[in-house]
């Protein structure tokens, strides 16, 4: 059964999949569960102690989804992640699902750890230790969208969409023609970031089921700009990344905030992340919604077409998708 996380679980304990502990062999951190929906997590297994290779396996099979390190371990769990991740995605001996599966349960997790500290260098760090695999795993492997689709998780977390919307954008990216590695690092940065603005906006209007009122929404779109003021000083991001924080809801039309530009004042990546922005939001689970099947966000992605968005790019990730 799911496990769910209550207040003073979250604050104590720090939520991981257990898909991401399945491939790991040793892990420096004891691991607790949950023995049913909403208890307190026990202590499973000890730090250091050899797991047995059909151990996790198993439990996952049973339907335990989740299982917690205490938060005053994370640092020693983050770091045991950097240290083995390589070693994963570089066997080949392991099926690319299974690599990508992983891959996005190590980034979403490194993702929700930093996000939640609140520090921008931790952040800043973070992202690139996850760009550097995400690039790595993308551009060495025929990675297939309609795939890491299938892999990738569809909650509503920032730190879920923000993994997501990276991983797309390199694949739209590289559909365009871009196959240069450093510009398709640099391009699941921004990605990665682009929603950064988000963490400033209290978490009972971004998991409103209600319609939001005029104030709220304000509120949401003020998001880029206030990503966008977050960053603007970092001589380690590009001009590039900033604006696909900044435009990324610009429209062609002129219709989309913050500013309301259009055409070619939109930058390049922007339009980019634009694009995989509204499909991953299209096909995630939404507190006030059911997520759209990829065929209807692709219809939806369609009607924006050429008005709003990029055609070329939406013609691309359909063609991506259809694979």
């Amino acid at each position: 059964m799911p496990n769910s996380v209550d207040t003073a679980t979250r604050q104590n304990f720090l939520p991981v999949p257990l898909a991401l502990l399945c491939l790991t062999k040793e892990l420096p951190v004891d691991v607790y569960w949950s023995l049913y929906q909403g208890a307190e997590p026990v202590l499973m297994r000890g730090h250091n102690i050899e797991i047995a290779d059909d151990e996790f396996p198993k439990l996952l099979e049973s339907g335990v989804e989740t299982v917690f390190i205490p938060r005053d371990q994370a640092d020693v769990f983050q770091k045991h992640l950097r240290e083995n991740v390589q070693s994963i995605l570089g066997n080949d001996e392991i099926p690319i699902s299974q690599r990508m599966a992983f891959l996005n349960s190590t980034g979403r997790t490194m993702l929700q750890e930093v996000f939640r500290s609140d520090n921008l260098d931790k952040t800043l760090a973070s992202v690139h230790v996850i760009s550097d695999h995400m690039t790595t795993l993308i551009t060495q492997n025929d990675v297939v969208a309609g795939e890491l689709f299938h892999v990738l998780q569809h909650d509503y977390h920032t730190y879920t969409h923000s993994y997501n919307v990276a991983s797309y954008a390199m694949l739209l990216a590289q559909g365009l023609g871009i196959q240069d590695e450093d510009e398709l690092h640099s391009i699941s940065i921004g990605g990665l970031l682009h929603d950064l603005g988000k963490l400033r906006i209290p978490n009972n209007i971004l998991t409103k089921k209600e319609r939001l009122t005029e104030a709220e929404w304000q509120t949401i779109k003020r998001h880029p700009t206030d990503g966008f003021t977050a960053l603007a000083n970092r001589a380690d991001l590009s001009f590039d990344q900033l604006m696909m924080v900044y435009q990324h809801h610009e429209k062609l039309d002129g219709s989309g905030y913050p500013v309301g530009i259009d055409g070619d004042e939109i930058n390049h990546f922007a339009r980019i992340c634009s694009v995989v922005d509204i499909f991953e939001a299209l096909t995630s689970n939404r507190p006030y919604r059911n997520p759209n099947s990829t065929k209807e966000a692709l219809e939806i992605l369609d009607q924006m077409a050429s008005s709003k968005l990029d055609g070329d790019m939406v013609k691309c990730w359909k063609t991506l998708m259809q694979k």
